[in-house]
């Protein structure tokens, strides 16, 4: 698949999760689709509710695709003692070549130390930012990721942050589940509203 095909299914409100018995990369649309609103309302509660990683993390900065291929590494590998990992070395592929092309990005997490604490994998299409994988290194990171990626993407004239699917852990920080036609009619106004 290359690069085109693929930015045209995310446009049209498909994301990949790969099977190992398919011949092709299968691509799904799910009937709902997990976000967080970018609203400073919503941002301030989520900020109040993981106050104390908030706390663990002061003095972190924010960083964009400064270390892509790291970030998508660690996305790939299992977490200790498990194997729940989707990023197959097919979809590894299709990452590095969305990289390539401007259209998949990372948003870092780094320690005063200037080490690497967490990191999200994206595809972002005009104000559409499509988050498909966290990983963090250190404790309390992974929250603190999300409320920087979260009022970056607010300052950036993002209006759609999808998360595809809901965890437990999204949806007790907040994700909300929209319809399928929803999370469409959001996804056109974001890719055509110009800033």
């Amino acid at each position: 698949m290359d690069v085109a095909e693929a930015v045209a299914l995310y446009a049209a409100g498909w994301f990949p999760m790969d099977d190992a018995g398919a011949a092709e990369l299968p691509w799904y649309a799910a009937e709902q689709r997990a976000t967080f609103p970018l609203d400073p309302t919503f941002r301030d509660g989520l900020r109040r509710r993981v106050r104390r990683d908030l706390k663990r993390c002061e003095g972190f900065l924010l960083t964009v695709s400064g270390e892509y291929p790291r970030v998508l590494d660690l996305c790939a590998t299992p977490p200790d003692g498990g194997d729940g990992v989707w990023i197959t070395p097919r979809l590894k592929r299709l990452y590095l070549a969305l990289h390539a092309e401007g259209v998949a990005h990372s948003l870092e997490l780094r320690a005063p130390d200037g080490e690497l604490a967490a990191g999200i994998l994206g595809v972002f299409l005009g104000r559409a930012a499509l988050l498909e994988s966290m990983r963090k290194l250190r404790p309390a990171a992974g929250n603190a990721l999300l409320i920087a990626a979260l009022d970056h993407l607010a300052e950036h004239g993002c209006t759609l942050c999808d998360i595809q699917l809901p965890t437990p852990h999204t949806e007790r920080l907040g994700a909300q589940l929209i319809s399928r036609a929803q999370y469409e009619r959001r996804l056109a106004a974001a890719l055509t509203r110009h800033a």
